[in-house]
């Protein structure tokens, strides 16, 4: 008897270990056709918007000793819509894979996220960050990224927040990614299902690294506080230490 139940224990734990794997993959595998889809927004699409924004130049540069009033509108509408499309390219682009994430890094596309996101809410924002920034890999930068983002889409989420900051700090072992949030009732909007989801989403690539998500909520202060916690050694490119 005491057999057949370690036996069903050891198959439960080897199911909930397949389940994670698969998990982890199917994340993997959304991030690749997200940086495959931006890519081609950057090389198709920007070619041909680029492509028309000169053409509709050289047509109203040629045409421009006979152009009316209402032609020169028109032509200064259309240069406003292709500018527009180049505006809304480059945010998809942005969303689908942060160009800062593969050009500087995951710190310089961090600070872009927080500035970006609490400028668009009106909120006060700061930041904090070790001096130096580890060589990580890009599997990890991407998942940390996607934490960050989704922890700090739960803060704001709240209307009643209304200060943000974006903590990261190291041991040496460890790199803790801690967003808090300040000013409003955070219990209520934490049992809702699309923050349960994301939360667990959070947790879900938390543990691809072997890492941890951990909340800290304080009434008396009214903040809530959203802590990654990476060991470095699963997030590091090759031949990195990580001492900063």
């Amino acid at each position: 008897m005491m057999r057949d139940i370690v036996s069903v224990q050891t198959e439960l734990s080897g199911s909930a270990i397949a389940a994670d794997d698969l998990l982890d993959q199917i994340q993997n595998w959304a991030e690749r056709d997200k940086a495959n889809l931006a890519r081609e927004l950057h090389d198709e699409m920007g070619g041909l918007l680029v492509g028309a924004v000169m053409d509709i130049a050289w047509v109203e540069q040629h045409l421009e000793p006979v152009l009316d009033s209402q032609s020169r509108q028109k032509f200064g509408r259309v240069k406003q819509c292709l500018g527009a499309a180049i505006d809304m390219k480059r945010t998809m682009i942005e969303k689908l894979r942060p160009s800062l994430l593969d050009n500087f890094g995951l710190f310089a596309a961090l600070r872009w996220l927080m500035k970006n996101a609490c400028r668009k809410a009106g909120l006060t924002c700061t930041q904090s960050y070790p001096p130096e920034e580890p060589h990580f890999k890009p599997s990890a930068s991407i998942a940390i990224y996607r934490v960050v983002q989704d922890a700090l889409g739960v803060v704001l989420a709240n209307e009643a927040c209304s200060a943000v900051d974006l903590g990261v700090t190291s041991d040496g072992e460890t790199m803790h990614f801690q967003v808090t949030g300040a000013g409003a009732d955070w219990d209520a909007r934490l049992d809702e299902d699309r923050e349960s989801y994301v939360l667990a989403s959070m947790q879900q690539r938390a543990r691809s690294l072997g890492g941890d998500i951990a909340i800290a909520r304080a009434p008396e202060s009214r903040t809530l506080e959203l802590t990654a916690s990476i060991p470095l050694e699963n997030a590091l490119a090759a031949g990195d230490s990580g001492s900063v």
